[in-house]
């Protein structure tokens, strides 16, 4: 999550005179542009206060106390720590709502940003991205954070600037988020497969950016793999004692960091470069399309013409995130469709979702976006670069979009309050149809070639019995499938 730790520490002991320093950072904020006037409510578990807005985003308010308290039973054993203080908790059912949020400074551009945990009150601030594996996942993320902040800085900003620094290094504080709420995931085990075939994994101490979360997790799962998950709690019980990290490590694994990395990536060697002669080299099937013009950038949701010739995408090669279209066969940029951020009836994007599809002429390419504190969809013409703008007022967030072969639908993943599901919409008659509309989170439709039938992701799992006659439609899936559900429209 946004290091907003860091942030803080640096404009503290770096950039402003302390008392300044308060007064600046805590409304800074404050001028963000605020679109909506939020109804504050809350709701208490035995350790947490959560706020939400909205009586139909109870049951999300309900879940973030469950899945919080249920952490927190876990980290109460690998901290071997209590929390002295109840810990608050702001949820926002959108990005897009989340981002005028004035509880927590946020840089202008906070697309990425899935959560914050600040030091000035020990709060977590956080927006339901549609998906509620992954919202389990971020609010552990962000309570290893606050127990951090209670159990080396007593929970306030005071403790951290008497330090003068942080204890904790950047691999080691997110890399433990990340391993205690997902032990070792298949996505982090792709990133580290690929970095170490490919000799470009750092040391440990010097782990950055977005390899300080993954490598750090990384670090994390070798410790309990070969120490014991009980090596957690001595180690950071030892640098509460100490106050230093590599001395802690040092007592409690026998190696300096400069060791533990060494045989971490022996360790982590011996695990993949077996598998170098089962798998295919990437370069041998295929080119990649944005290493020359791209490289160093974040380059996401590709979609492909229907000719094949394009590839329309979003990037931030320039500092902002804008919608490019290139060459499918050279990688040459052809155009830039939209300019976004700058632009207001783009101040989002929506980037860690696929986001992006073609019009059957190859003439358009709809997303979903971010205008004026809302979610909507746009079509954007391909030649002219005209936008129209189609509006839900009733959801909260949108996500994926899918547009059908014979071109008269759309189909995308919407959010009303809580729920998740997959929504068509007619181009002609305008009519908007909530196809699933269940309690289960669906996400990315894709349509049949006879655009008849949607087909999409859901944690409804395979032993679900599906309706088979609904208003509208009807299912087709079999029962067997694990995590994938046709409706026929």
């Amino acid at each position: 999550m946004f290091n907003f730790r860091s942030l803080v520490l640096i404009l503290f002991l770096a950039l402003f005179p302390l008392q300044n320093a308060f007064s600046q950072a805590f409304f800074f904020g404050q001028n963000r542009v605020q679109y909506d006037t939020f109804d504050w409510r809350i709701i208490k578990s035995e350790h947490f206060d959560i706020y939400y807005y909205d009586s139909r985003n109870y049951y999300m308010a309900e879940f973030t106390a469950f899945s919080l308290e249920a952490a927190y039973r876990q980290l109460q054993t690998d901290f071997d720590h209590e929390l002295n203080d109840r810990i608050r908790v702001i949820i926002y059912d959108s990005h897009a709502a989340f981002s005028q949020t004035n509880v927590v400074p946020l840089p202008v551009n906070a697309q990425g940003i899935g959560g914050v945990t600040d030091l000035f009150k020990n709060r977590i601030t956080m927006p339901f991205m549609a998906n509620y594996s992954d919202f389990r996942r971020v609010l552990h993320h962000e309570l290893v954070h606050a127990m951090v902040n209670d159990m080396y800085y007593g929970g306030t900003i005071q403790m951290l600037v008497a330090e003068g620094q942080r204890i904790f290094p950047l691999w080691f504080e997110e890399g433990l988020a990340e391993y205690t709420a997902l032990g070792w995931d298949t996505q982090s085990d792709m990133f580290i497969r690929d970095a170490i075939i490919n000799d470009y994994l750092a040391p440990i101490q010097f782990l950055s950016g977005f390899f300080a979360y993954r490598g750090g997790q990384s670090v994390w799962d070798y410790i309990v793999q070969e120490y014991g998950r009980e090596k957690i709690p001595e180690i950071l019980q030892r640098t509460r004692q100490t106050r230093n990290y590599q001395l802690a490590m040092r007592q409690s694994l026998g190696l300096t960091i400069p060791e533990l990395s060494e045989r971490w990536k022996d360790w982590l060697r011996k695990r993949y470069w077996p598998e170098i002669a089962d798998r295919e080299n990437l370069k041998e099937i295929a080119f990649n399309a944005t290493e020359d013009r791209f490289r160093g950038s974040y380059n996401t949701s590709p979609a492909l013409s229907p000719q094949g010739d394009r590839i329309a995408m979003i990037t931030n090669r320039r500092g902002f995130f804008d919608v490019v279209v290139i060459n499918a066969i050279t990688g040459e940029k052809i155009k830039t469709l939209i300019r976004g951020e700058e632009n207001v009836d783009f101040e989002e994007l929506n980037i860690l979702r696929p986001n992006l599809s073609w019009s059957p002429d190859g003439r358009q390419v709809v997303l979903s976006s971010t205008s004026r504190g809302r979610n909507d969809i746009a079509i954007v013409d391909y030649n002219t670069r005209d936008v129209k703008k189609i509006d839900f007022p009733s959801l909260s967030s949108i996500g994926s979009v899918s547009w059908s072969p014979d071109g008269e639908k759309l189909a995308f993943q919407g959010t009303d309050g809580s729920f998740v599901n997959i929504y068509v919409y007619n181009l002609e008659s305008g009519e908007f149809l909530n196809l699933t509309n269940d309690v289960f989170s669906d996400k990315d439709p894709s349509w049949s070639n006879d655009s008849q039938s949607v087909l999409f992701a859901s944690d409804r799992g395979p032993r679900v019995e599906l309706n088979r006659y609904r208003e509208n439609y009807s299912v087709l899936a079999n029962p067997n499938l694990n995590q994938t559900d046709i409706y026929k429209v």
